[in-house]
């Protein structure tokens, strides 16, 4: 493959927190270690002056801390339409990468954790766990979130250091597995209208001397689905999600540091091509993932043919490689033995403005135009927003 450079013009230098790496083929891999999302609670826990961590991204100490997720807000969206956002777009920000596969389950608990997917295990928007299929989203209270996802998480690591942690998200999300699994180690407060979490936010920051408090707006994500990043209904959302940010900034205590971030960008995606039909899932044991990343299962002593068939079917239409290759490139990051069978036997990346559908397993999600997952830049380049009062 050839070296290119960024194929995306508007990344400003003087605003990214530090150098990007290269694009590779039209693939642009995770910054783990330096620059990513898995960085960013542990540049926040340093910033509050928690023992242990690392200020990645020189965002310098504060008593309280604001981290905002926007599902759905790639920089490269963000940038398309400054115009629409002048708050978020007035920030000192940058772009900096989001974790592979570029989904919501995924990225909140590299956020949660500060590792890469291949340590914290969660490694997609579905996946095999032993002969199941394993859906983070639909997770309820079985397993236990301990149980799929033991790692430590910064929220917990804060609180046992004297931090006020809070986190204010919608009432069904507060049980969740996935929530377990990213955001154990804080206080759970419930707010489904707009107005309620600043208010909840707002309260909380003020909490003990030193706080750390998350927020999260979903809206973006689920009109980015249906409509698509280049509707009026997306221009809109954004719209309310600058208001969001402007509230936010309102009368926040000294020293105190708004951070807004993504989980992953969007692409419109026009084009279907099946993945589920009687010749690619031949010798398949299992099809997972999501329409961008779909990740296979091959029966026992069967992944290099599904391999070569995989590719030849989809030549032109999708990156196919095999687990080895993918974890030998660096996409999850450093990947433990007890994560490694979790990760599909061959990975299919789609193309540019394509979908891989699976009607048979999940028409509704192979149905919707907008999607992520993938490592192009519109997937994987998400913004970094500071604001300092």
């Amino acid at each position: 493959m050839v070296q290119t450079q960024s194929n995306a013009p508007w990344i400003s230098l003087r605003r990214c927190p530090r150098p990007l790496g290269d694009v590779v083929a039209g693939i642009r891999v995770p910054d783990y270690g330096r620059g990513s999302l898995a960085e960013l609670l542990p540049s926040v826990c340093d910033g509050l002056r928690v023992p242990g961590f690392w200020d990645y991204f020189e965002l310098g100490e504060f008593r309280r801390a604001i981290v905002v997720v926007i599902d759905g807000l790639g920089y490269e969206q963000l940038h398309r339409h400054e115009s629409l956002a002048p708050v978020l777009s007035g920030a000192d920000r940058g772009p900096i990468t989001t974790v592979f596969p570029s989904t919501t389950p995924t990225a909140l608990t590299s956020l949660g954790t500060g590792l890469a997917p291949g340590a914290h295990g969660l490694i997609g928007a579905t996946f095999r766990m032993g002969d199941q299929l394993f859906a983070p989203l639909g997770w309820g209270q079985e397993p236990p979130a301990t149980v799929i996802q033991p790692e430590p998480t910064c929220w917990e690591r804060a609180a046992s250091a004297g931090v006020h942690v809070a986190i204010v998200s919608p009432r069904p999300y507060r049980d969740g597995g996935l929530t377990g699994s990213a955001f154990r180690g804080g206080r759970y407060i419930g707010a489904d209208a707009i107005g309620e979490r600043v208010a909840e936010i707002h309260r909380e920051v003020r909490n003990g001397t030193r706080a750390l408090v998350y927020g999260y707006w979903e809206g973006l994500d689920k009109v980015g689905h249906v409509h698509g990043v280049d509707s009026p209904h997306y221009r809109a959302e954004l719209v309310m999600v600058d208001q969001f940010i402007a509230a936010l900034r309102t009368d926040l205590p000294a020293d105190t540091a708004l951070i807004v971030t993504a989980d992953h960008g969007m692409v419109d995606c026009d084009t279907a091509v099946e993945v589920d039909g009687a010749d690619l899932l031949t010798e398949v044991s299992m099809l997972a993932g999501e329409p961008r990343m779909r990740q296979v299962y091959a029966r026992p002593g069967r992944t290099g043919a599904v391999l070569a068939r995989w590719q030849e079917e989809l030549l032109g239409q999708a990156e196919v490689i095999s687990r080895d290759e993918a974890i030998d490139r660096e996409w999850f990051g450093e990947v433990t033995s007890d994560h490694r069978d979790r990760i599909g036997d061959v990975l299919a990346l789609a193309d540019s403005g394509i979908r891989l559908v699976a009607n048979s397993r999940d028409s509704i999600l192979s149905g919707l135009r907008g999607q992520h997952g993938a490592l192009t830049e519109a997937e994987i380049l998400v913004p970094l927003a500071v604001f300092r009062d």
